[in-house]
Parts: C-alpha cells; structure tokens; sequence
C-alpha cells in the first residue's frame, strides 16, 4: 500500500491548549490527505476519549496544558496500553523535549519524534514515512515465538545467514565496504530480524555460535565477491563480546582469513559499546593482538553507553559508528547534532574512521556530510540484502 492510501486510514489526535495549532495542523494534514483528525484543548477531554475506548493511529501532544501536562498524558495512555504513535510537539527547550521522549519510550510507547513548535509539513511527512515503515510486518520480531530448540536447528543448519548493507563515502559516492548482518531465513516463516532471536542467543549462550557461524560464511563469500569486482571491498563483522572471552579468538579469525586469501586489513570487527568491557584483561588481551594482526575495530552505537571516552581511551579502535537516532534526530535537534559534531571531531584527533549509521533521507545524508562524518549506512543507500542481490546491487551502482 502507498504511502498515499495510508495516510487516507490514518486517524488522530492534536492534544493542545492553541486553537492556532489546531488548525493548523488540521490544514497540514489535509494536504497530505489526512481527514480524520480530532483535536482536544485538555489533557483529560483526550485521556477520557481512550478510556471510553476511541482508537488512534497518532496522537500529537503539546507539553504545557492546563489541568493535564503532556507527561500525565503520557503516563495515561501507558496505563490504557496505547498501541499507536505519539509525536511531541512543543515550544518548550529541545533537551526537556527529548527527556520526555525517553520517558515516554522507557513507558512503552512509540515516539516518532520531539519536535519545537511549529513543524512544518515536510518533517510531518517524514515522521509519518517512519509511522508507516516502522509498523510493516514484513519480518518476525517477536522473541517468545522462538524456541531455544528452533535456534539450535537454526545454527546448525546454516538458517541464519550473511546479509550484507553497503556503506559509502561522503565526498565520492563510492561504495567502500559492507556491513555483515545476520539474519535467520527460515524454511517457513521466511526472513527473520535479530530483534527476534539475539537476545535468546545472548541468555542462552548460543550467541558466540551464532558469531562464529556468520564467520565462517562471510568470509568466503567475501572471497567471491572480491573475485567479481576485482577489488576487495572492506567488511564489517559484529563480533559478540562473548567471543572476546576466548584468548586464540585472533588466531581462529586470522587462519579464517589467511584460508580465503582476504587480508586481515579488509575486515572491521565492530563491538557494541553497551556491552563491551566485562572481563578487562582478557578483552584488551584479544583486541589488542586483532589490531595487532592488522583487524579494524569499530565501536558500534557509540554514544548510547555509559563509558564511551573511557572506552575509547582503552581500546585502540580505527572506527567509531555514531548511532542512528543521533543521525535520525539531528535534522530537527540541536542537541543531537551537537553530539554527532563533538563526536566527529574527538574520532578525527584519535585518526578514525567516522560512519554515521541509520542515513534513511537526504536531510539525513546533507547533515552528517556537513559534519565530515566518513561513509553513510542506512536505507537511502540501501537495505541489508544476501550476497546475491548484493552482486547485482554492486554491478548497477559500483558508485552510488
């Protein structure tokens, strides 16, 4: 279904004390083909409305209301289990904003964004884009419809398999290396999303097999791919950080390597920032003979954990990935902005690679190359596909 036809379903609701607002968001909408739209002045007119049982697909709220603020909405519609999207529109400061959306998420609720006063209709385009994409049940994503027995057979049957998403320089265009994403296609149930079966891996402790298996698939294909391009294309492997708690995990990747004539500079091993440094000495031990031994090292989400400087202060990585709801927000959010620029300038002093992940529109992509960010990843380039389709992808746009 088009994005058009969609937006002819779509119900909802303006919670704000401003006529003004009110119309014109009605007038926005109704340009977009949006006609079902209700508005309410109070917090509890709209509170009362889903506690009588009416449904919204979206539902904007203003922060300062009078009898009921924004977060008592929020906290409301939590209770109530609201299953749509909300989108936060107020005039109040970015950061309070963007608190409150962290709340709202930490409550269960989907957030399109935290927006100032007044949004215009192309960011209410785009977050309604992201209504639409995020709500496509085009792959499994829930966990207790998988079976630790189901994620055995799956590893052992090689069901769980390379997907590759390209990434691309900034300043030329030109596709430099690809991602490695696992993905699980079953016999049955088709393609299925790490959302839906890592975290049984990581609990189960059936994560490092997972690891070791994508391995030992990418990297002959890598092999091919090198021999159809004629070049080798750098490639980026999640690496669980279970794994780092085998002291020969070098040796294994290197002989890995060494046996599909790829040299060891040519792969990036990224490692999760939120999960890193468990087991100190044997963390340091095994990055540190991978970088000896010529492996990138990429510290994935960067930003999103607790100890990031520190971090990057201990471990020599050559590429820092800035996480996608900095780079999704900073066309609209002074804040996040100032984390991707601040972020940007401390990988360049320490002469890393900056790869700005979750680049999914052209505002997206002018942003992070106004502040020098390296290579772009995300669906404006492209959606991670298998090897095949990456071929032909690769044969159509050798520069993007």
């Amino acid at each position: 279904m088009t994005l058009k036809n969609q937006l002819k379903t779509l119900s909802v609701l303006v919670i704000d004390d401003d006529d003004f607002i009110h119309d014109m968001l009605k007038h926005e909408f109704g340009q977009l083909g949006v006609h079902n739209v209700k508005t309410e002045s109070t917090g509890k007119h709209a509170v009362e409305r889903i506690q009588n049982g009416e449904s919204f697909d979206l539902i904007i709220i203003d922060l300062i209301m009078p009898d009921m603020d924004g977060v008592e909405v929020l906290r409301h519609l939590s209770e109530y289990h609201f299953k749509g999207a909300v989108l936060l529109l107020s005039a109040q400061d970015q950061r309070i904003l963007d608190t409150t959306a962290t709340l709202a998420g930490a409550q269960h609720i989907k957030v399109l964004g935290a927006i100032p006063k007044p949004i215009t209709i192309d960011v209410l385009t785009q977050k309604l884009q992201k209504l639409f994409t995020e709500s496509q049940p085009n792959t499994l994503q829930v966990k207790d419809k998988i079976s630790l027995e189901e994620l055995k057979v799956a590893i052992a049957n090689d069901e769980i398999v390379p997907f590759y998403q390209p990434q691309v320089a900034f300043t030329t265009k030109q596709v430099k290396s690809v991602e490695v994403l696992a993905r699980w296609v079953h016999p049955e149930r088709g393609t299925i999303n790490p959302a839906a079966f890592i975290s049984l891996a990581e609990e189960s402790g059936m994560i490092d097999a997972i690891t070791r298996s994508i391995f030992r698939q990418a990297l002959p294909q890598s092999k091919e791919l090198a021999n159809i391009l004629g070049r080798h294309l750098n490639i980026s492997i999640n690496l669980s950080t279970d794994s780092l708690c085998a002291i020969d995990l070098p040796e294994q990747i290197e002989d890995l390597a060494n046996m599909h004539d790829i040299p060891c500079s040519s792969i990036t091993l990224e490692l999760t920032e939120s999960r890193l440094i468990q087991n100190l000495i044997s963390t340091l031990d095994v990055l540190l003979r991978l970088r000896l031994k010529g492996f990138g090292l990429s510290i994935d989400d960067f930003g999103t954990g607790y100890s990031s400087l520190e971090q990057l202060k201990k471990i020599p990585f050559t590429e820092l990935k800035i996480d996608r709801q900095f780079i999704c927000d900073a066309t609209n959010n002074n804040t996040s902005k100032a984390i991707i620029e601040s972020s940007v300038n401390l990988a360049k002093t320490l002469n890393m690679l900056v790869v700005a992940e979750g680049v999914e529109t052209a505002a997206d992509w002018d942003l992070a190359k106004s502040l020098q960010c390296d290579l772009a990843q995300g669906y404006l380039v492209s959606k991670p596909m298998p090897l095949d389709d990456l071929i032909i992808w690769l044969n159509d746009k050798q520069s993007w």
